[in-house]
């Protein structure tokens, strides 16, 4: 269950309420012992095994496995208000010493409850006080000064102004700060999140800096071997053609793969770690474009994004494009599009694919995640994405449904 503070459980609230029912009883049972005959106890008691019933019924639905009804605790706060005002009317109303535990009822009401629900409850303790001038079991012994048989004396009309206040001003300082409380934990979690984003990708970088350097040296090796290999083909003429075509591509796909590794060693090819610099987006598009079916289409504005690290950026669009081609099996159906608006650029891969289901989408970006077969993908992509929007100020947004295809967007502030 979401409570208004990250990290609260409502378990004290039970414990809490044990504890008011048992004071209750208590001091009941002793009030009809200083004051005997004075008190309709039998009713007051009734009220109080109301109060246990329900907090043992609340009690009940916060130990179930599924989540409790979102406005339960706000009802049994307000049931314990209800009570509270039957307990008062039984026993002196307003010259009750325990009507200020309303102001209790209030301040729980704004640490435990969202805004509405708060000043909601406020209102309800409010209007139960000021109804206990007019309704109440006259108790000769909790009784004021005479007042006059007026209803409501300008005394106890002060009172309740007094209450009014005093409740208003409770219920916004405590939802204040609260609301304080809940604004930093979710800063802070969020914090925690992308700290730990960047953690695992100082693991990967180190990772990929170590791959790099302990598969240099094999790589050369089958380089001269696919050499000496070449040579003594085609030595052999018309008979090693066929062998002297393979090893020509052994030799073009060791070189592919030590230009890859160059870029995961090199610092300044690397997606974070080079100078940004303004860049248009034609650019950029035609970079990506580059290495991607004529059929993707690109709409990006004609001016200049900037400064950003555009190998960084050519890299995590070529990123989200793969995945948009294998989850589209037609090009045409996938745009790379930009945008500014003010104070903001936009970049989105839309694809009309397969789609994600919900428990897919949840842990899409997650690192080393992924739904392909073992050695068809890292599951890297989304995850590096986002990283590197954050590295810009901003974030990445996924939106899918499975049939519907796959929008993910990029959004960093601009100079808008």
């Amino acid at each position: 269950m979401t409570y208004p503070i990250p990290g609260l459980s409502y378990a004290w609230l039970v414990r809490l309420r044990w504890i008011t029912v048992a004071a209750q009883a208590a001091a009941i049972l002793l009030a009809a012992r200083l004051l005997p005959g004075a008190l309709p106890v039998p009713a007051l008691l009734g009220l109080v095994a109301a109060g246990a019933a329900s907090n043992a019924a609340l009690a009940w639905f916060l130990r179930r496995p599924e989540p409790p009804p979102r406005h339960l605790p706000g009802a049994a706060l307000a049931l314990d208000i209800l009570l509270l005002t039957g307990l008062l009317y039984g026993s002196g109303g307003p010259a009750n010493p325990f009507t200020a535990l309303y102001l209790v009822q209030i301040t729980l009401a704004a640490v435990v409850m969202r805004g509405g629900w708060a000043w909601g409850l406020s209102l309800l303790a409010a209007s139960g006080y000021g109804l206990l001038f007019f309704w109440n079991v006259h108790v000769h012994a909790l009784g004021h000064m005479d007042h006059g048989g007026q209803g409501m004396s300008l005394h106890l009309l002060g009172m309740w102004v007094a209450f009014a206040i005093t409740a208003s001003l409770i219920a916004m300082f405590v939802g204040k700060v609260t609301e304080a409380l809940r604004t930093r934990e979710e800063d802070l979690a969020r914090l925690r999140e992308r700290d730990a984003r960047h953690a695992k990708l100082a693991a990967l970088t180190t990772l990929a800096a170590g791959v790099a350097h302990e598969l240099g040296s094999p790589l050369g090796t089958i380089a001269v071997a696919a050499g000496e290999l070449q040579r003594e083909a085609e030595a052999m003429g018309r008979p090693g053609e066929a062998l002297a075509g393979d090893a020509a591509l052994i030799r073009r796909e060791v070189h592919r793969c030590r230009g890859i590794l160059d870029q995961m060693a090199d610092p300044s090819g690397a997606l974070f770690g080079e100078d940004p610099r303004p860049v248009a987006w034609g650019e950029v598009a035609a970079l990506v474009a580059a290495q991607a079916p004529p059929e993707v289409r690109f709409e990006v504005p004609a001016g200049t994004a900037g400064p950003l690290p555009v190998q960084g950026l050519v890299r995590t669009l070529r990123a989200l494009l793969a995945n948009a081609l294998e989850a589209c099996p037609e090009p045409g159906g996938i745009l790379v599009r930009a945008w500014e608006e003010p104070g903001a650029w936009n970049l989105e891969v839309v694809d009309r694919g397969r789609g994600m289901a919900p428990e897919v989408l949840a842990r899409a970006g997650d690192p080393f995640f992924t739904t392909k077969e073992a050695g068809e993908g890292m599951g890297l992509g989304l995850f590096l994405a986002r990283t590197f929007a954050e590295q810009l100020g901003g974030g990445l947004t996924l939106q899918s449904s499975p049939g519907a295809g796959t929008r993910v967007r990029m959004r960093w502030p601009g100079h808008g």
